[in-house]
C-alpha cells in the first residue's frame, strides 16, 4: 500500500537554535512520505545556512528565502505556494521551527483524515507535551479530561495549536479564497474546518511543544494565569498593563464578513451574538451564561476570566 504523502509547511525566522532538531523529527516520521516546504521570513542568523545544508542532502526539502512579512502572512504565502506546487500531496501540515514531533504524529493524523469526506475541509489536531529550551518535559498543553467542544466556545477559545494541525487540500482552497488580515492563520483554518467541514481532536500528545524565552506566544497565554504566583497581580497585568495578544471579536467579525453566506442560519446567529457581545447587554449576558459559550479548558474561574477579558476588549 502506498504511503500517504504529506507536505509540511514551515515558516522560519531566526530559528537556528532548535531548527535542526525539528527538521530531523519531521524527516523521521513513520508510515508517511514527507515533503518539506519552507519559507524563511527574513532570518538574520544562521537559519538560511542550516536550510541550505539540509536541502543539499535531502531532495524532499525545498526552501525559499523571502522578505519579512510576519508569521501570519508567511503561512498564508506557504498555503498559496502549496496550492501552486506540483507535489501530489494527500495531506498538509503546519510546522513551527522549534518543536519536536513524535514519530507517529503524521500517520495518526492521516489515518483519521483518510476516512473523511474529501469534498469538505477537514482538520486533525492533537494535544502536546510542553518542554523547555533544554527539552525537559513540563506538562501537557491541555491538562485534565478531554475537552468538550461547542461552536460557541470555538469563538471564545479561538483555535487549537497551529503546530498540531494536519489538513486536506479542500481546507487550503477555502483558505485561499481570502487571506486573513488580522486573524491568525491557524485560527482562520480551524474556523473553516469547524464550521464547514470536520475537526478531529486527539487528546494524546503527538509532539513536544517547546516553550522558551523567544517564544512570545508560549510565554503569554491569552487569559492564562500561569507564570505569576499572585493571581491578583496577573489579572491586573492582563487587564491594564500587557497589550492584548489577540482580538477575538474582531477576528470573528473578519471571518463572518467573508464567510457569512456559507454559514448555516444557526451558526450565523452564534457569530452575531459573539460579535455583538461588547455592545449589547443581551449579548453580554448570553455570552457569559449561555451553554453555547462554555470554555472547554482549564478551570471554571479561568473560563470566566477569559470571557470578561473578551468583553473588556483585552482579548
Amino acid at each position: 500500500m502506498r504511503k500517504p504523502l504529506v507536505l509540511v509547511l514551515m515558516s522560519t525566522y531566526n530559528g537556528e537554535r532548535f531548527l535542526k532538531e525539528q527538521i530531523d523529527s519531521i524527516l523521521s516520521q513513520q508510515g508517511v512520505d514527507v515533503r518539506l516546504l519552507i519559507r524563511d521570513d527574513g532570518s538574520m542568523d544562521q537559519t538560511c545556512a542550516i536550510l541550505s545544508e539540509y536541502a543539499s542532502v535531502h531532495e524532499n526539502i525545498v526552501w525559499h528565502a523571502c522578505q519579512n512579512v510576519g508569521f501570519v502572512n508567511s503561512f498564508s504565502a506557504l498555503i498559496r505556494m502549496a496550492l501552486e506546487s506540483d507535489i501530489p500531496a494527500d495531506f498538509y501540515a503546519f510546522s513551527d521551527q522549534d518543536d519536536v514531533w513524535m514519530p507517529e504524529k503524521l500517520i495518526t493524523a492521516c489515518s483519521v483524515l483518510a476516512s473523511k469526506d474529501a469534498s469538505k475541509p477537514n482538520l486533525f489536531t492533537s494535544n502536546s507535551m510542553q518542554i523547555d529550551a533544554e527539552g525537559k518535559e513540563l506538562d501537557l498543553f491541555h491538562k485534565g479530561p478531554e475537552p468538550k467542544f461547542r461552536k460557541g466556545n470555538v469563538l471564545v477559545f479561538g483555535t487549537e495549536q497551529g503546530c498540531s494541525m494536519v489538513f486536506n487540500r479542500k481546507a487550503m482552497e477555502f483558505y485561499s479564497e481570502c487571506d486573513p488580515i488580522i486573524t491568525w492563520h491557524d485560527r482562520w483554518l480551524y474556523h473553516i474546518c469547524y464550521f464547514f467541514g470536520n475537526v478531529t481532536y486527539d487528546h494524546r500528545p503527538l509532539f513536544f511543544y517547546r516553550r522558551h524565552e523567544n517564544n512570545a506566544l508560549a510565554n503569554h497565554h491569552a487569559g492564562s494565569l500561569e507564570g505569576e504566583r499572585s493571581k491578583i497581580v496577573r489579572v491586573y497585568r492582563i487587564l491594564f498593563v500587557e497589550p492584548p495578544v489577540t482580538n477575538h471579536v474582531e477576528m470573528a467579525k473578519e471571518f463572518y464578513d467573508h464567510f457569512a453566506s456559507k454559514l448555516n442560519p444557526n451558526d450565523r446567529k452564534i457569530f452575531k451574538r459573539f460579535i455583538a457581545c461588547r455592545k449589547s447587554i443581551v449579548s453580554k449576558i448570553y455570552m457569559l451564561f449561555s451553554r453555547h459559550f462554555i470554555y472547554p479548558y482549564y478551570d471554571a474561574n479561568e473560563g470566566r476570566l477569559l470571557k470578561w477579558l473578551i468583553l473588556a476588549g483585552r482579548l
